[in-house]
């Protein structure tokens, strides 16, 4: 790359994709001869611990952008909002977010045309958007619409792609930490979602702040 001292994408990408894969993998690990029984449990602790590394790469991001970053002065929704689509995406996702709506200034949706991190994941069909909701600091839900599981692609290298659901929940928690820090007043919902043209949706609804 030209500047000194920035990681290849590709090679950021790929750590990212194989970081969600190993908290599926440490999960998938625990479980029980009692697959019924334990399929939902399963599941939660695998979700919670892609949470727990988004929240934390979030976290670690603000510190050192509001670091590095340092004519960020504003507090309002509409600032973080177009802080999170400038820098961070161009921080953590390769690149600035393609496009940004906003309703009233306290809703704002953040559109990927082409989300790296879903490169290589079979299309999303028109009754398969695969969406994952967070709100912090104590509500944590998820819908997922359909969805793939587990692709195979990257076999030949030894690694499977974790399920595009689960790449979302891991791309929401770390906007779920870098929010808490650039917008302390919480909660804040945020989505994120992929349709069938390809497109990824990342919403952040301040709609329950203003209220």
């Amino acid at each position: 790359m030209s500047q000194h001292g920035l990681v290849s994408e590709s090679v950021v990408s790929e750590l990212s994709l194989e970081l969600v894969s190993y908290a599926l993998r440490g999960n998938s690990q625990k479980k029980e001869i009692n697959f019924c029984r334990n399929k939902e449990v399963d599941t939660e602790f695998g979700s919670k611990g892609i949470e727990r590394l988004g929240l934390l790469v979030g976290l670690r991001s603000a510190e050192r952008l509001l670091y590095r970053e340092a004519t960020f002065g504003g507090s309002t929704p509409n600032d973080v909002a177009r802080f999170v689509g400038q820098h961070l995406w161009k921080t953590v996702f390769g690149k600035k977010v393609d496009r940004m709506k906003h309703m009233d200034k306290i809703y704002f949706c953040l559109i990927d045309n082409n989300f790296r991190w879903l490169q290589g994941f079979s299309d999303a069909k028109s009754d398969q958007i695969v969406s994952a909701v967070d709100g912090y600091p104590y509500d944590s839900s998820e819908k997922y619409c359909g969805g793939d599981g587990p692709t195979d692609q990257g076999k030949e290298s030894g690694s499977v792609l974790p399920p595009d659901s689960d790449v979302l929940r891991y791309a929401v928690s770390i906007l779920r930490g870098f929010v808490q820090v650039m917008y302390p007043s919480g909660p804040i919902k945020i989505q994120a979602s992929r349709n069938e043209k390809g497109e990824t949706q990342f919403v952040l609804d301040f709609r329950s702040v203003a209220t």
